[in-house]
C-alpha cells in the first residue's frame, strides 16, 4: 500500500524497549513473541521501531531541540572541519563538529573518553547541544538489550556479542568506540553544498542522497530519532520503505549494521539506507536527528564461530576472524552481501503470516 506521497506503507515490529529486556530464569511467552516480532521486522524491512518510556523520551526530545538551535546559531565557512563519509581512518576519533557539504549534512559528534572542549565560533563561546552523555547511556542501554534479545533467537550465549563491546563504564584512558551524532540535513544557512541540490520537478523535494549513494553503517545497531520523516531502508524485495513516517513521541527506529552481520555470518543483513529531507520550504532549521551507533571496540575481532557452535551454517567468508580496525577501514559493496537472502528471507514472509508485527506494541500508560 502507499500513501498520498508515494511511499510504500509497511507494518514494522513496533516493541517496548522493556518487554525486550532479558531478565533471569525461563523466557516468558511474552518475551518470546517480542523477539520474534523483532526479528522478523529485521527480517522483512531491516528495520523495528522501539518505544522508549517516558523520560527517556522526552530526554531525546529536548536533545534534538537542543541540537536544532545548536546548528541554527552557528554559521558555516569553508575552513571549518570539513569530512567525507569515505574516510574510514578516523572512524573511532570523531568528535565535535564537522560537515560533509558534498552531503549537505553537519554533524557533532559525542563520543566519551574525548574530553569536550568549549570552542570560540564567530567571536562567541560555542556550547555543544545538552544532553548527549545522558542520551548516550540511555541509547547504549538500548542497543544492548536489542543485542540480547537477537542473540537469544539464534541460540548464542548471551556473552558473545558483550565481548565485542567497550567495557561499561569505560576504563581509565579508554575512548568509547560507540558514537551519538546530532545531524543536521539540509539547513538553509548551510552554503556548503548548495550545488549539490536536487530538485524533483513533481513535487519540488530535496533528496539528500541518491541511489547511488545509498549507505550501509559498519556498526552493530544504529538508533535514529528525527524531527522530520525522511529515513529510508530497502526491504527484502528491493523497495524503498520510509520507516519513520509515522512514528509516536516515544518511538526510535533500530537497524542493523554491517558487523552484526559479520558477527552473525549474514543471518542478520545490514540496512541499506537513505535520506530524503522532504519539502524544506520555509523551514530555518533543516531536518535534525540524533543518531545512536553502537560499535564493536576497536581492539576486537569479528567472527562468526559463534553461529557455528549454536549449529547455524557457517560460510567460508566468515570463518576467518577479522579485526574490528580493518573491518571498520575497508570498503564492502553491497553486491557482496546477502548469500543467504533467498531462503530466509522465504521463510520470513511465511513467518511473518502467523505473526503481526505489532503484537508486541503497547503503549506506555
Amino acid at each position: 500500500m502507499d500513501d498520498a506521497g508515494g511511499n510504500i506503507l509497511v507494518s514494522l515490529g513496533r516493541l517496548r524497549i522493556g518487554d525486550l529486556a532479558a531478565v533471569e530464569g525461563i523466557a516468558s511467552d511474552s518475551y518470546k513473541i517480542c523477539v520474534s516480532t523483532l526479528m522478523q521486522s529485521l527480517a522483512q524491512y531491516s528495520a523495528a521501531i522501539i518505544q522508549l518510556p517516558p523520560a527517556d523520551a522526552a530526554l531525546l526530545r529536548s536533545g534534538l531541540d537542543s541540537a536544532r538551535l545548536f546548528f541554527h546559531q552557528r554559521g558555516y565557512d569553508s575552513g571549518e572541519v570539513v569530512r567525507s563519509k569515505d574516510d574510514s581512518r578516523e572512524w573511532c576519533k570523531t568528535s565535535g563538529y564537522y560537515a560533509d557539504p558534498q552531503m549537505w549534512q553537519e554533524m557533532y559528534d559525542y563520543r566519551p573518553g574525548i574530553a569536550v572542549t568549549v570552542r570560540e565560533h564567530n567571536g562567541a563561546m560555542e556550547l555543544p547541544p545538552s544532553g548527549l552523555p545522558d542520551i548516550f547511556s540511555v541509547l547504549g542501554k538500548v542497543c544492548r538489550d536489542i543485542l540480547d534479545a537477537i542473540s537469544f533467537s539464534l541460540n548464542l550465549r548471551t556473552c558473545v556479542f558483550t565481548e565485542i563491546l567497550d567495557n561499561v563504564p569505560l576504563r581509565s584512558q579508554e575512548v568509547s568506540s560507540s558514537v551519538l551524532s546530532a545531524c543536521c540535513h539540509s539547513r538553509p544557512s548551510f552554503e556548503g553544498a548548495q550545488q549539490h541540490r536536487v530538485a524533483s520537478p513533481d513535487n519540488g523535494r530535496l533528496l539528500m542522497f541518491s541511489e547511488q549513494e545509498q549507505q550501509i553503517d559498519k556498526s552493530l545497531l544504529t538508533l535514529v530519532k528525527s524531527d522530520r520523516s525522511g529515513l529510508y531502508i530497502k526491504d527484502l524485495h528491493g523497495r524503498w520503505i520510509l520507516v519513520d513516517g509515522d512514528l509516536g513521541p516515544h518511538d526510535i527506529v533500530v537497524y542493523p549494521g554491517l558487523a552484526l552481520y559479520q558477527e552473525t555470518a549474514g543471518y542478520v543483513n545490514p540496512a541499506v539506507h537513505k535520506t530524503e529531507a522532504g519539502n524544506l520550504q520555509g523551514c530555518r532549521f533543516g531536518r535534525c536527528s540524533l543518531a545512536f551507533k553502537l560499535t564493536p571496540r576497536s581492539v576486537a575481532r569479528l567472527s562468526g564461530s559463534e553461529m557455528g557452535a549454536a549449529g547455524h551454517g557457517d560460510e567460508t567468508q566468515f570463518q576467518v576472524p577479522i579485526p574490528v580496525t580493518d573491518f571498520m577501514q575497508t570498503h564492502h559493496s553491497t553486491d557482496q552481501l546477502f548469500p543467504k537472502n533467498d531462503e530466509s528471507s522465504s521463510q520470513a514472509e511465511q513467518d511473518g503470516k502467523l505473526l503481526s508485527p505489532s503484537l508486541c506494541y503497547a503503549p506506555y500508560a
